[in-house]
């Protein structure tokens, strides 16, 4: 039981930075959170956690950074929007100007 409150404590600490940085930047550096999903994978993998209860301790954090539930801050951000579904369908090299040249 232990390392389960440890675990909670590291991710507590890594998803209060990310959001952090998410409030600075309007978003995260893919880094950190590739790290949050394999710290989440990892506990998944040991069945130390089942996904509800990831899930749940999840929204939980989430809500003290932002005040909102998740899906409430992806509504009130636009984030559901057909103009951001419509961004999404024009390929990643486009939108992140990837030279696709041989050099």
């Amino acid at each position: 039981m232990a390392n389960k409150a440890r675990y909670i404590e590291i991710l507590t600490q890594v998803l209060n930075e990310h959001y952090k940085e998410v409030k600075r930047h309007c978003e995260g550096s893919k880094d950190r959170q590739q790290y949050i999903d394999g710290y989440l994978a990892a506990a998944r993998a040991l069945d130390a956690f089942s996904y509800d209860e990831l899930k749940d301790i999840i929204d939980k954090i989430h809500f003290k950074a932002f005040g909102k539930t998740i899906d409430e801050r992806r509504k009130s951000e636009g984030r559901d929007s057909s103009l951001n579904k419509k961004l999404l369908e024009i390929p990643t090299y486009i939108r992140e100007k990837i030279s696709l040249d041989k050099k």
